[in-house]
């Protein structure tokens, strides 16, 4: 299996090797992201969009969602995350 240098836990671990469907992303994240740490991010996305009460149809919940997975995998861009760990509610808009 190949390896990757991974960026998230800083240790050397298994390549993904499934399509992720992500477009331009796809090619940094198999490149910079192990196996390991994709799955913890699979499980951190459900709870983003259940906190964040994204709308996946529109285009800003997929940015949003976006921008939280860059941050994780800690691919250069930072968010504020701490609202998911207070359980956060958005106001009602």
């Amino acid at each position: 299996m190949a390896e990757v240098a991974c960026v998230t836990c800083g240790q050397t671990g298994e390549a993904i090797a499934t399509p992720l469907f992500l477009g331009k992303l796809e090619a940094e994240i198999k490149a910079k992201v192990c196996t390991g740490c994709w799955k913890k991010w699979e499980g951190m996305r459900v709870m983003v969009i259940n906190e964040y009460q994204v709308n996946l149809g529109d285009e800003s919940g997929r940015e949003l969602v976006r921008k939280q997975m860059k941050a994780f995998l800690k691919l250069g861009e930072q968010t504020d995350s701490s609202k998911i760990a207070e359980n956060y509610r958005p106001p009602n808009v």
